[in-house]
């Protein structure tokens, strides 16, 4: 094979079967799922019926995907701890913040999507703008995961690499269209018990033929080992805190983590389940790791590092431990890839068809299923002109962070925000963002790398936390600037605390 990962006819028969029968499985439960859902409800948020082991499993499912896995093993080999910053570390932390500020009191407020919050707080046309933005992220995101399935099959079979991203998209596209929220988790539970099973049955084998963890970690530069910056001018400083900003606050407002929080049962087992995955996170990560070191010694000249995860478990697994394996890896893949479709499609019809076009609850979930495929097929086209899975993942990120983070945050802490403060926040820190990526990026010697795209997202963001409290401080206390609000804005503001003031006291009745 073209990566030097080789077979005899007998064993790939025997891994294309355990590859078609796990597929084949997470088909049914997609078919079984299907038949619990009667709504929109049920739809995009499982009925809220999911119990703790449940949200915990398909939030640590849905992190771990193809850039947890195959992405950080490639990057660690070629750049260390340093590369791997935004995920898993600020990744594992948007987790635990996530858990104690926000997912608690998203879930009380009976949202369906993140930007719920936004239109309910600060108007239609304020959920519309976020909602916009956002969907492009789970496009890359989605894109991402289906690009990894594509480079599985073109090791284990020798498919066409496009045929392969084209067979995985459709095989993710199939049971989350039938079965929604509730075929996500319940695909989530298996793919996260296989990809804990996998990760655990390669890393011993890789390490023993390595000679032992202090040769794998011994023989590398203390420079790789080290999570602080490598270079202190000012350029790099923005640019390294981009770094943890991207992920880790942006991952906070991400629609895939909020879904499964407002499907839980309660508002505890939300918050509890977030920071509980969190820290499993984290944890786990360090299984890929281990593995991007170990692959230094063992593949010295590999080109295409992120091949280096199903090379590795083919060097050093038995057969049999092998197709355990792949399964454990198209599961991680696979968890990721359904949670980006049913969130890009969610915020599609909920935040941007739905304040316009009215539609009975079977109808929009209707149409939901019929936008999920036209995603589908927009994240397959756009896979097949990306070459790397961790660039393409991390860069979806940016418009969270610097767009949807802020209006969140002050629809849920901040009483003084209204709504001409959040529009001016939010374009703002807009122009900002790309106007310095794209200044940036044409002057750099390197073009649009990631230095320019993490710097331009965090003067995005900074920009945007400066013009929010600049308003506060400045227009709100001063009557000759202060613009009286429309009788709308009163009303929707109005309802905004009588729904959070309900909630709040069913909240105290149930203690």
């Amino acid at each position: 094979m073209e990566h030097g990962l080789t077979f005899s006819a007998d064993i790939k028969f025997w891994l294309i079967f355990g590859i078609i029968f796990y597929v084949a499985g997470m088909l049914f439960i997609g078919w079984w799922a299907g038949r619990r859902v009667k709504g929109m409800s049920d739809f995009l948020v499982a009925g809220r019926r999911l119990p703790m082991w449940m949200a915990f499993a398909t939030l640590l499912a849905t992190w771990f995907g193809a850039g947890s896995s195959m992405g950080v093993c490639g990057t660690v080999y070629s750049d260390g701890l340093p590369g791997i910053i935004s995920d898993p570390f600020a990744a594992a932390l948007s987790l635990i913040l996530a858990g104690l500020f926000f997912v608690g009191v998203l879930r009380r407020l009976r949202l369906l999507t993140i930007t719920d919050v936004i239109e309910r707080r600060f108007g239609k046309w304020a959920g519309v703008y976020a909602s916009a933005w956002m969907i492009p992220v789970y496009v890359g995101w989605l894109g991402a995961q289906i690009l990894g399935i594509g480079k599985i099959l073109n090791l284990l079979t020798d498919i066409d690499p496009t045929w392969g991203t084209v067979l995985g998209a459709f095989i993710v596209l199939v049971y989350t269209a039938i079965g929604g929220m509730w075929a996500v988790t319940l695909t989530d539970v298996v793919q996260v018990t296989l990809i804990i099973l996998g990760l655990f049955l390669i890393v011993p084998s890789a390490v023993n033929q390595c000679g032992g963890l202090n040769v794998v970690f011994g023989s590398v530069q203390s420079e790789h080992l080290s999570l602080m910056p490598t270079e202190y001018s000012w350029n790099s400083m923005v640019a390294y805190a981009g770094q943890w900003c991207i992920m880790g606050l942006g991952c906070i407002v991400g629609q895939d983590l909020v879904q499964r929080s407002l499907a839980s049962r309660t508002d505890k087992i939300a918050s509890r389940s977030a920071v509980l995955a969190g820290v499993a996170y984290m944890a786990l990560c360090f299984v890929p790791i281990t593995i991007g070191f170990s692959g230094r010694i063992l593949f010295p000249d590999l080109q295409d590092t992120e091949a280096l995860l199903p090379l590795l478990a083919g060097k050093v697994l038995h057969p049999v431990a092998f197709t355990i394996f792949l399964s454990a890896l198209v599961s991680a893949i696979m968890s990721s890839a359904d949670s980006s479709l049913l969130a890009c499609s969610s915020l599609t019809v909920n935040n941007l068809v739905r304040p316009f076009c009215s539609m009975s609850d079977s109808q929009q979930l209707y149409f939901t299923r019929i936008i999920t495929v036209g995603i589908t097929v927009v994240a397959t086209f756009a896979a097949l002109y990306i070459d790397s899975i961790y660039t393409l993942m991390i860069q979806s990120w940016v418009s969270l962070l610097v767009i949807i983070f802020l209006p969140v945050t002050a629809a849920l802490y901040s009483k003084r925000a209204d709504t001409p403060c959040i529009w001016t926040t939010m374009l703002g820190a807009t122009v900002v963002w790309l106007g310095y990526t794209v200044w940036a990026g044409l002057r750099c010697p390197e073009g649009f790398c990631d230095e320019v795209f993490n710097a331009g997202a965090m003067y995005g963001f900074v920009a945007g936390i400066i013009i929010f409290f600049i308003y506060i401080y400045t227009v709100k206390t001063n009557p000759v600037l202060l613009s009286i609000p429309t009788a709308e804005e009163e009303a929707i503001l109005e309802r905004f605390e009588e729904e959070v003031q309900e909630v709040q006291r069913e909240m105290e009745h149930k203690h």
